[in-house]
């Protein structure tokens, strides 16, 4: 009985030195912040986007033209090392939005820092800051930006979402009240799909590195299994049940948790896609202008008569997708096409497409150059970001 009985406060510690150890609080930390900078909704300017005033709280009613919306407060005298800990609510956040904290240094006034957020939904979130490089020195403004999630939600999704609230928000110094919140943030705190949702829980040791969930229970887990083993005195064939026991239910928490997230991501996805027919689900791509361009460069090429097609990007991703869009036509990427010809370009049957790319053309010469390769091309269609030329013979 009084092996069980010291084995209790033999876990509990354990587990918040672990607890702590994960979520970075100080050892010397009080339990409740000495020091807090309280903003109400009230306080933050809208940048982009329209909204009003509901007592202190500012509801967020539109986006600008681009499908953005920002929200700032000026601050003064903020010392970045001083106020680690990032508390706020924002109620009715859309599914569709990912929000984003934003905020200007003194150093580095022109240059705006961004820091993703767990998704709020309507209840408190905590978030430890000193895990972001870009958190430090003075901080002289601070705000939120939401938008669509990148590379998931089509801008049209969010022409008429719901209105949403800024209740508050509030930088803090490091107290032991926090350390659950935090982790709760980390651990269970929604983020979009990303390329490597589906093989870790949540978005992985990379991007929450020492709060990740899975070592910190795996590890506590193995402590608990071993104090126990020791303190309660068992036998070989005990202890092996005891560990095997411990390390299903470790799987089992763990595998729980990952499909909570996968359910979450899936809800996002309905919320897209569910009830609409096939045609309009093809339309809703996450980049709508690329499959329109696609379009566009395959009525030329077709009007042209060539069926060779070079293409030009400064975002890989857009380039990507618009070669999978282009299909079937025989199309490849504009600068490694040409590595492989040793710097030329074959004439006539070739288009040239530059979407949102750096080349440039120079009437003068005729000619398309990115500062090391330079290409005689004929202009055939120009519509925004997007410029289409036909190759006018081989060049070194």
């Amino acid at each position: 009985m009084i092996r069980r009985l010291v084995l209790i406060p033999v876990l509990a510690a354990i587990w918040v030195v672990l607890f702590a150890w994960a979520a970075g609080v100080p050892w010397d930390a009080p339990w409740t912040a000495h020091e807090h900078l309280a903003l109400s909704g009230r306080d933050f300017q809208l940048q982009l986007g329209e909204g009003t005033i509901e007592l202190d709280k500012l509801v967020i009613n539109a986006f600008d033209t681009r499908g953005n919306g920002l929200q700032t407060a000026k601050l003064t005298h903020v010392r970045a090392e001083k106020y680690p800990v990032l508390r706020y609510r924002i109620t009715d956040f859309p599914d569709v939005l990912e929000l984003a904290l934003v905020f200007r240094r003194r150093d580095a006034r022109d240059d705006v820092q961004t820091i993703s957020l767990p998704k709020p939904g309507n209840g408190e979130v905590t978030v430890d800051l000193t895990r972001f490089e870009e958190w430090r020195g003075e901080i002289i403004e601070l705000g939120f930006a939401e938008y669509a999630t990148a590379q998931l939600v089509p801008p049209s999704m969010i022409a008429s979402f719901s209105p949403f609230r800024i209740e508050w928000a509030q930088l803090q110094t490091p107290a032991w009240d926090s350390l659950l919140a935090r982790l709760s943030s980390d651990w269970f705190g929604y983020r979009p799909w990303s390329l490597q949702s589906i093989n870790t829980i949540g978005p992985g040791n990379g991007t929450l590195g020492r709060s990740w969930m899975m070592p910190i229970l795996v590890l506590g887990a193995l402590l608990s299994g071993l104090a126990a083993c020791l303190l309660l005195r068992l036998s070989r064939g005990h202890a092996a049940a005891v560990m095997c026991c411990i390390a299903g239910a470790t799987w089992i928490g763990l595998d729980l948790r990952w499909l909570e997230d996968l359910f979450d991501k899936h809800q996002v996805i309905e919320t897209i896609y569910a009830g609409k027919p096939w045609a309009q689900r093809y339309a809703l791509q996450p980049d709508e202008a690329t499959p329109r361009v696609a379009g566009d460069v395959a009525r030329i090429a077709e009007e042209q008569g060539v069926k060779r097609v070079l293409v030009d990007s400064s975002s890989p991703f857009t380039l990507l997708r618009l070669i999978y869009f282009l299909l079937p036509l025989n199309t490849a990427p504009l600068e490694q096409a040409m590595r492989e010809t040793s710097g030329t370009v074959p004439s006539g049957d070739v288009l040239i497409v530059v979407y949102a790319g750096d080349w440039k053309y120079d009437k003068a010469t005729g000619r398309l150059d990115n500062g090391e390769l330079t290409i005689p091309v004929e202009p055939v269609y120009e519509k925004e970001d997007l410029r289409v030329f036909r190759s006018q013979g081989l060049d070194p």
